[in-house]
This record gives C-alpha cells, sequence and structure tokens, in this order.
C-alpha cells in the first residue's frame, strides 16, 4: 500500500503536522474501544486515517473497523498481515500492545513492555494486545513497521511505507522499527471470518 503521495500534501501545508501537534483527535475518541481482546489473531490488519486529527488507527477487528468508516474515518487498506499461529511451526510469539492517551486521542503501538508500564504511570490506557510481531517466525516473509517519532510535537507516526518514511525523516522526524509483519495476502473480497472482538 503507498498512500505516501495521498499525504504529502498534507505535510507539505503543514496541515496534518499541525493537527498531530494539537492532538485535535476529540471528536472520534467515543470510537476507540476501551479494551481488545481476540480469540484469532490470524488475518490482516487494517488501516484508518481520521481526517480531522490526522492520526492512523490500525486494527485487526473487522467490527472496530467499520465502526470507524461510519464514523468518518478512512479506510486506507490492508497494511499488513499478523499470525499467531504459522501452521507447522512452533516459535515465540511477540505481542504488540496499543495503548491511548485520553487527553490527546492519541495512539501508540509498542511491543516493549517496559514502555507500556512507563505509559501506563503516565496516564496511558493500555488497550491490549492488538496484534502479534513476525519477528520470529522462521517461515515468515516479514515487512517492517516503521515507527517515527516527532521530537517538536512527541507525536508518533507508523508506516510500512518506505517512501512515506523517508520523507518524514527529512522534516525532522525521528526513525525507528516498530515491529514487524508479515507481507499482506489479498483479503480484500474474501470471505474472511477473522476479527477482533471488542470490549467497551
Amino acid at each position: 500500500m503507498n498512500i505516501y503521495t495521498s499525504h504529502q500534501k498534507l505535510f507539505n501545508n503543514g496541515f496534518l503536522f499541525g493537527a498531530l501537534l494539537l492532538g485535535l483527535a476529540f471528536s472520534f475518541k467515543e470510537a476507540t474501544p476501551a479494551k481488545a481482546v481476540t480469540a484469532n489473531f490470524n488475518g490482516p490488519v487494517y488501516r484508518l486515517y481520521n481526517p480531522n486529527s490526522g492520526e492512523h488507527v490500525y486494527t485487526m477487528g473487522l467490527t472496530e473497523k467499520n465502526n470507524l468508516v461510519h464514523l468518518g474515518w478512512g479506510y486506507e487498506g490492508v497494511l499488513a498481515d499478523s499470525y499467531y499461529n504459522y501452521p507447522g511451526v512452533n516459535y515465540t510469539k511477540i505481542p504488540v500492545y496499543r495503548l491511548y492517551n485520553s487527553q490527546s486521542g492519541q495512539h501508540l503501538y509498542t511491543k516493549n513492555t517496559y514502555e507500556v508500564s512507563s505509559l501506563r504511570t503516565k496516564g496511558w490506557s493500555n488497550e491490549g494486545i492488538v496484534f502479534y510481531d513476525s519477528s520470529n517466525c522462521p517461515m515468515a516473509s516479514t515487512t517492517p513497521v516503521y515507527r517515527l517519532y516527532n521530537p517538536n510535537s512527541g507525536q508518533h507516526f507508523f508506516t510500512n511505507d518506505f517512501n512515506e518514511s523517508n520523507y518524514l525523516m527529512n522534516l525532522g522526524w525521528n526513525y525507528g522499527e516498530a515491529f514487524k509483519f508479515n507481507y499482506p495476502y489479498q483479503w480484500e473480497g474474501k470471505n474472511n471470518s477473522t476479527d477482533v472482538i471488542l470490549k467497551s
């Protein structure tokens, strides 16, 4: 998925940066589940975009995805695939947690349990495991998801688009790698029963 071109103008004119800086996600806070638990972590990870705040949300929850689209979020397709069970392969699972800041409306995704604990002491809510990192799966063809940090605004941005990552680095964002996923299977249009059960 290449959304670099579609967002480049927003970064150029400062709209997206300003929205991230000010944290204008308040109008969509109600759409955020308090917890995300799942019975099946095998399947696509969806990427959604809030046109008011510039924030992106990543979820395996088909219900959550559809609810956010209904509330005005833009659906940007499948970011990648997450697997908890890879057929015939045993490996150490690496959970990725989603945290939420009710003051700014910002989400953060991390596999670092120390970071989870640290952010909770600063008022962030731990929404639980949302998907699994594929780094340890010997059979998986993985694609990295980059985590960029704006030292001026304190905002994080996640993308698997190398061009988008490079563009933000040129604007002064700091680069890091958040986690790895499987290359996306073409889930669109498939009869896929994978869903995340959301608990309010």
